[in-house]
C-alpha cells in the first residue's frame, strides 16, 4: 500500500460502527485502516477485508503504543466497562499526544443530556451535566478527559454525539426487534416527540469528514439523519416490517419501579436471605448453627397459626392484589427504549452541515428500505 494515504487508527473495530468505518475505508480508498482488536474471534465480519490488524488491550499502555505508531489519526469507538471506557481512552488519547496525531475524533451520544434534555440542547453549545442516565454520565466523563488533553496537549480533537444509530447490524435495530417480538415495547403517549435517529453510512460519513477537515477541530457535533422522525413513525416502520401491531400505551399506565430506600430495603430483605433454604443448607453443616436452628424451628412452631403468619408477612411482605378489573403493565417505565419515548428534544446538526459539509445522504426512507432487506437477507424477517 501506498504511504502516502492516511493510516488511521480505528479501536472498536469490530463493533457495529467500527466495522461499517473499516469497510467504507477500504471500498473508498481514501484511508488505510488499522484495525484494534481485542481478539481475532469477533473480527468475522471484517476478516474479509484488506486490513492491517493489531491485537492488544486498550488498558495495556504498550499495546496502544504499538497500535499507534505510523497513525496520522485515531477515531476512538471502544465500549466496554469502566476500566476500558476511562483507562483505555486515557491511554489512547496519552499515546495520540505523544506521537503527535492530526486528528482524534472521538464518538460521544446525545445521551450526555440525559433522558430529559434542555430545550437547550437543539444545538450543541448546551452544557451536558451529570444526569440520571448512567451511559451518558460515563460519555459525559469521556468527553471531559478528551476536551482536558485538547487544552492541556494541544491534541487536535474532534467529538462526534449521534444519537440513536440505525442500519444493518445495528444494537438498536435488533433491539427494537426483539422486544417488539417479546411484546415489552408499545407506543407511549401517541408517540409524537422526535425518535433522533442517524443511518450508520451517514454516521461514517461526519466520521470520514472529521478526519480531514480543519474546521472540525476543537469542535463537538451533533450527527443526525436530515429528516426528524417521531417514535409512531420509526416504531410503527419496524412494527409493519415485522407484521406485528404495535401496543399504545399513556404514560400513567406503565409499571413504574418504585423507589428503593437502601438501608430499609436491606433491612427488610436480610431476614429473607438468612432464612432462604440455600443458605440454611450449607450454614446447618455448623453442628452449633444446626442446633440452634432446630431449637428456633421448635420455638416457631409452638405459636399461634395467627402469629407464624405474621411472621411471615413481616420477612416476605404482603402479596401484591390488583384491584377488580386492573390488568398489571407489561410495559416498564424504565425500559430504555420506553424512557426514550419521553425525550422533546430533536438535535440539530446544523453545525455539522456548516463546519464539516455534512449531508446525511441517506434518507430515512431509504434507511429503512436498507435496514429491511439486510433483516431479509439474515433471516431475521
Amino acid at each position: 500500500m501506498s504511504t502516502s494515504i492516511p493510516l488511521v487508527l480505528i479501536t472498536g473495530a469490530t463493533g457495529f460502527i467500527g466495522s461499517r468505518l473499516c469497510e467504507v475505508m477500504s471500498f473508498l480508498g481514501g484511508f488505510q485502516p488499522r484495525a484494534f482488536i481485542h481478539s481475532t474471534a469477533s473480527a468475522a465480519r471484517i476478516a474479509r477485508l484488506p486490513l492491517e490488524f493489531v491485537t492488544g488491550d486498550l488498558c495495556d499502555r504498550a499495546s496502544v503504543e504499538k497500535a499507534i505508531q505510523g497513525c496520522s489519526a485515531v477515531v476512538h469507538l471502544a465500549r466496554g466497562d469502566k476500566q476500558v471506557m476511562r483507562n483505555g481512552l486515557e491511554n489512547v488519547l496519552r499515546a495520540a499526544a505523544k506521537h503527535h496525531v492530526s486528528r482524534f475524533v472521538h464518538v460521544s451520544s446525545v445521551a450526555v443530556y440525559g433522558n430529559s434534555p434542555p430545550p437547550g440542547s437543539v444545538s450543541e453549545s448546551a452544557p451536558a451535566k451529570r444526569t440520571d442516565n448512567a451511559y451518558g454520565n460515563e460519555k459525559l466523563e469521556q468527553e471531559l478527559l478528551v476536551l482536558r488533553y485538547s487544552r492541556t496537549c494541544s491534541l487536535p480533537t474532534v467529538i462526534l454525539r449521534p444519537p440513536n444509530v440505525y442500519g444493518p447490524y445495528s444494537p438498536f435495530t435488533l433491539g427494537l426487534v426483539g422486544k417488539l417480538r417479546s411484546g415489552k415495547l408499545a407506543l407511549v403517549d401517541g408517540g409524537q416527540n422526535p425518535c433522533n435517529l442517524v443511518y450508520v453510512d451517514n454516521l461514517v460519513q461526519a466520521l470520514l469528514l472529521s478526519i480531514w477537515k480543519k474546521d472540525a477541530v476543537s469542535e463537538i457535533f451533533f450527527v443526525t439523519d436530515a429528516e426528524t422522525i417521531t417514535w409512531e413513525r420509526s416504531l410503527q416502520d419496524m412494527a409493519h416490517a415485522l407484521g406485528l401491531s404495535l401496543p399504545r400505551v399513556e404514560r400513567q399506565e406503565l409499571a413504574q419501579e418504585p423507589k428503593k430506600h437502601v438501608l430499609r430495603e436491606s433491612l427488610r430483605v436480610l431476614p429473607r436471605v438468612l432464612l432462604s433454604g440455600e443458605l440454611r443448607s450449607v450454614v446447618r453443616q455448623v453442628p452449633l448453627i444446626h442446633s440452634m436452628e432446630n431449637s428456633l424451628y421448635r420455638a416457631f412452631q409452638a405459636l399461634s397459626p395467627e402469629t407464624q403468619e405474621g411472621i411471615r408477612l413481616r420477612i416476605n411482605g404482603p402479596p401484591r392484589l390488583h384491584q377488580k378489573g386492573e390488568t398489571p403493565s407489561r410495559f416498564d417505565a424504565a425500559d430504555n427504549v420506553i424512557a426514550a419515548q419521553n425525550r422533546r428534544v430533536a438535535h440539530s446538526s446544523a453545525k455539522a452541515r456548516r463546519l464539516l459539509g455534512y449531508t446525511a445522504p441517506i434518507s430515512y426512507q431509504q434507511g429503512m428500505c436498507l435496514t429491511e432487506a439486510w433483516m431479509r437477507s439474515a433471516r431475521i424477517l
